[in-house]
């Protein structure tokens, strides 16, 4: 693990409590968020369902008070003084009454009462009362005047029964009438629930399920919720009302993209807090990274400095002290004096250069040149830095290259700053080949060294970037080298790559476009 994220976990350490809080803040803002939104739709959906909910309950009054207030009326028709004539009036009343299929008069023995029953249709109403009807009925126990229905399938069809129980002096009877059913769905029906065309969705339903009048209505969604049922409460409470909102099939959908909206806004709200976390966790590790590494930057800037500068400092004074004698001992101090000089500007230069990269003020002088001899010129100048080092400096250049538009003191800090890392990492022979391939000019620096890992390719052209083995090793270095390297040869309209595996050596491969210098003095 890189020395700065120890140190960054330590700095940061806060950051442990501060995102598991912060994130448990926003998860619960947005569940928050999201129920207060359902419960906002919940009470509207209520606001609709009460009135909705009423004007169903009314109905089914309506159909029960019509047909008990319609009984009520034939009931008291029946003169029970005069029963001989029952037939011939309820024959009349029953024919003219669409509502009475049947009527009959029972005695207090549960008898038919001679001559009082009459049908309008052919069905024997009277055999399959006293036969199946009548044992369904607790008429031992009916108060007088009391009024009651009975509501069943009798054979596979549905009756439905309206029957009272009166005292006479010193008798009692029982009217019983049979209502039509087909009058209730064919006129009844379509009367009531005419004033609810438009305003919702009904049906009615037998006690077998089946649909007697309306249309069948879909239960999904919110139409499931704002669906209503319920039994008629006392005549034909075999049968029951569904209803639901007209717009139903609308309000689902609507609460369905509702529903996805929402969701979709409280994911959206967690991935932005979470990608905001990650980007502040992220940008705190930059920066504690950059930070350092120019802390690592600075420290190996100033050992490379006060290496050179202690050299110098040494053999000034044993020139100054005139300890030294021997005249080549004085050319050999005032050698190694210069030498160290010359790689302490060139560190100088470095820093300045990179410094001038950084703020965007990197200025390259272009002008038609020939590549090769700056390379041979560069060359004469390391050499001896190389064979100092016990290494052996290889170079292979063309013949006959083409010129091209180049700035010479940036391709020759290029060079020397390949050169630079071949001495530090490398190991015997150097290589330093020019030749063309193509439409570019590629010059190669290659070393025997330990090889850099393909994982870390690319970011060896990073600022500060020093490699892991590096790290490991009491090589300095600033870091800065190679990205310098990389900005030259963009600059120049070119590329630079690495050939290089782990104890493979490495070899730096950077390609110029053979470009001339155009009228206006532009490449």
């Amino acid at each position: 693990m890189a020395n700065w994220l120890p140190r960054f976990l330590r700095q940061l350490s806060f950051l442990y409590f501060i995102v598991p809080i912060a994130l448990g803040s926003a998860v619960a803002l947005s569940l928050k968020s999201y129920r207060y939104t359902a419960m906002q739709a919940d009470r509207a959906e209520q606001s609709l369902d009460e009135p909705y909910h009423l004007l169903a309950n009314e109905t089914l009054d309506r159909v029960d008070n019509f047909i008990i207030d319609s009984d009520r009326q034939f009931f008291d028709l029946v003169d029970l003084d005069h029963l001989q004539d029952f037939a011939r009036q309820w024959g009349n009343i029953v024919r003219l009454s669409p509502a009475i299929d049947s009527a009959l008069v029972l005695d207090e023995n549960l008898a038919p009462v001679q001559g009082a029953s009459v049908s309008k249709k052919k069905e024997a109403f009277r055999d399959v009362f006293m036969q199946k009807i009548l044992r369904d009925l607790p008429l031992a126990e009916l108060p007088p005047d009391s009024h009651r229905h009975i509501n069943k399938a009798y054979d596979g069809h549905d009756y439905l029964v309206s029957y009272i129980k009166r005292e006479h002096g010193e008798r009692t009877f029982y009217i019983v009438l049979k209502i039509s059913l087909d009058y209730v769905v064919k006129t009844l029906f379509p009367d009531v629930f005419s004033r609810l065309a438009g305003q919702v969705l009904f049906c009615v339903r037998d006690g077998d399920g089946n649909v007697v009048y309306g249309s069948p209505i879909e239960t999904t969604g919110i139409a499931a919720r704002l669906f209503f049922e319920n039994r008629f409460p006392t005549t034909l409470y075999r049968w029951r009302l569904q209803m639901a909102p007209t717009r139903a099939a609308t309000l689902a959908l609507e609460e369905k993209a509702r529903r996805r909206n929402d969701r979709l806004l409280t994911t959206l709200t967690l991935v932005t807090f979470l990608a905001a976390m990650i980007f502040v966790v992220y940008a705190s590790i930059k920066d504690s990274r950059a930070n350092q590494l120019k802390t690592d930057f600075i420290s190996n800037v100033s050992h490379e400095l006060k290496t050179p500068l202690s050299v110098i400092r040494m053999f000034a004074e044993l020139l100054a002290t005139e300890r030294v004698q021997r005249p080549e001992k004085v050319k050999e101090y005032g050698a190694t004096i210069t030498r160290e000089a010359e790689r302490l500007s060139r560190l100088i230069e470095n820093v300045l250069d990179f410094s001038r990269m950084e703020r965007g003020g990197t200025a390259y002088e272009f002008q038609d040149g020939r590549l090769d001899t700056v390379v041979e010129r560069a060359l004469d100048v390391y050499r001896q830095r190389v064979e100092r080092e016990g290494g052996t400096l290889v170079t292979k250049i063309d013949a006959a290259l083409p010129s091209l538009a180049i700035d010479e003191n940036a391709m020759t800090l290029l060079l020397l700053n390949l050169l630079e890392n071949a001495v530090k990492y490398g190991r015997g022979e150097i290589g330093v080949y020019l030749t063309r391939v193509g439409n570019h000019l590629r010059l190669v620096v290659n070393d025997q060294g330990p090889g850099i890992p393909r994982d870390e390719h690319k970011k060896v052209f990073e600022r500060f970037y020093r490699t892991q083995s590096a790290r490991r090793t009491n090589v300095r270095g600033s870091g800065i080298g190679l990205s310098l390297v990389k900005h030259i040869a963009e600059a120049h309209g070119g590329t630079v790559t690495i050939d290089s595996d782990v104890s493979t050596g490495t070899a730096f491969l950077v390609d110029l476009p053979i470009v001339a210098m155009n009228p206006e003095g532009v490449p």
